[in-house]
């Protein structure tokens, strides 16, 4: 092996001059495979020569040269952020909310971490509901649900904003009226809340009482609403009916109030005297008799049409009892149909024109029957023949029939002749006075109670 070949440096001292010089190799390449360094050598010459050392290229070890130099070169290593053309990178961050600069993906950014300005702390404008209470809001329940207690507007749910709140108002109009279907409250209009909901209730006393002046259903207290005003009435019966228990104006029947109470008083003149028709008990003294203060044509609808006058013009007047009209068909007579009393028969104001059936029926009377049902004066006639106290009748002074080709055919036609009494008269003639003229006249007729 040469010297060249370990790499080492050999100095010869060639001048004559006697001088020593020194050369000393401090760092050797690395030679061949064994990766070793030769170790340094002194030589003394006179002249120094400097000879260039090789490298066996087939032995270098490549392995040392990161860490290796040659003489006068510095070792040290290689940064990451270096590349091989001497320039650096800068590894850049993500953005950060809260360093006062709105960058990209943020909405804006006010460098504070208050999250309820304008700004919210996930950099994003404050609106309602994102659940943050931010300016101008009142609340904010991060919902879109307009019924619970914060509203949509971010305000909480009131009385009177137009929206109904859930299991707590009934209703919401927008306004504070106690007259209309939402109360001021919120609260659906009722009777017994104390406020007169307009066009549907005539009162509100704040109750569902039956028995003061409004009752439950909100209306006036009246007589005939089935409820008893306290203090007031005495009955209510829910009607207006007169012969039954409850009477007009809501006063429990009495004998003497005017009323016949049916199955219990045989009459009832609004009083108790006694001598005047009806007993102080309220039992018939008499049987009452009038003439219909109406006229009629000839045709009065039949018997039946007849009765039914006299009835409607009795009960007009107030009087009870039943009334039968005075007439004769071929077929009927006062004789087989009226109640033979044994009372006397009396006119509506008392005066007596027989004392029983057999009295009335005997060919005379005690007086003239010439008082209507109301008391007053029978109405003139048609009847230019027999003149203007003339009644309809067809019947004898006995109460049997008089003719049966004078009754208007069974008073149901105004055609053919007819047969009067005189209403002035206490002779047979009360009853059997005139024949003939014409059904078309206008008469009126003799009632009597039975």
């Amino acid at each position: 092996m040469t010297l060249s070949g370990l790499g080492i440096l050999a100095c010869t001292a060639c001048t004559g001059d006697g001088a020593v010089s020194t050369d000393t190799e401090a760092t050797a390449s690395s030679s061949g495979t064994s990766g070793t360094t030769a170790e340094p050598a002194t030589t003394t010459t006179t002249t120094p020569t400097t000879t260039t050392p090789t490298t066996d290229a087939t032995t270098t070890d490549a392995t040392t040269t990161d860490a290796t130099t040659t003489a006068g070169t510095t070792t040290g290593s290689t940064s990451d952020t270096s590349d091989t053309s001497g320039g650096s990178t800068t590894t850049g961050g993500q953005p950060v909310c809260g360093d006062g600069v709105a960058d990209e993906g943020e909405e804006c950014d006010d460098g504070n971490q208050e999250d309820t300005d304008s700004c919210t702390n996930a950099c994003t404008n404050a609106a309602c509901g994102d659940a943050i209470v931010g300016p101008g809001e009142m609340c904010d329940d991060g919902n879109q649900d307009d019924t619970d207690a914060c509203t949509n507007a971010c305000a909480p749910a009131s009385c009177g904003d137009l929206v109904v709140q859930v299991d707590v108002e009934d209703c919401d109009d927008g306004n504070m009226e106690d007259t209309d279907e939402c109360l001021s409250t919120c609260k659906a209009a009722s009777c017994g809340d104390t406020f007169l909901h307009d066009m549907v209730e005539e009162c509100d006393d704040g109750n569902l009482e039956d028995t003061d002046e409004c009752t439950a259903l909100c209306k006036n207290a009246v007589c005939g609403d089935g409820s008893v005003q306290a203090g007031v009435e005495d009955c209510d019966d829910g009607n207006m009916v007169d012969t039954d228990e409850c009477v007009g104006g809501c006063k429990a029947a009495s004998c003497g109030d005017g009323f016949v109470q049916a199955g219990v008083e045989a009459c009832d003149d609004g009083n108790v005297m006694a001598g005047d028709g009806c007993s102080a008990t309220c039992e018939s003294e008499a049987k009452r008799v009038f003439v219909s203060s109406v006229l009629y044509d000839g045709n009065l609808g039949g018997l039946a049409g007849a009765d039914a006058k006299c009835q409607g013009l009795a009960a007009a007047a107030g009087l009870s009892g039943t009334y039968f009209a005075w007439l004769s068909t071929s077929v009927a007579s006062p004789a087989s149909r009226f109640a033979k009393s044994m009372l006397p028969y009396v006119t509506v104001t008392g005066i007596k024109i027989a004392d029983n059936w057999a009295d009335l029926t005997d060919g005379t009377i005690d007086a003239p029957l010439n008082v209507t049902e109301v008391g007053g004066a029978p109405p003139a006639g048609g009847t230019p023949t027999c003149g203007a106290a003339s009644v309809w009748t067809n019947t004898l002074a006995n109460g049997t029939l008089f003719n049966a080709s004078t009754s208007c055919s069974d008073w149901t036609s105004t055609a053919g002749g007819a047969h009067w009494g005189q209403w002035t008269a206490v002779n047979n003639l009360w009853t059997t006075w005139c024949q003939g003229g014409s059904c078309a006249w206008v008469e009126p007729i003799y009632c009597f109670e039975q």
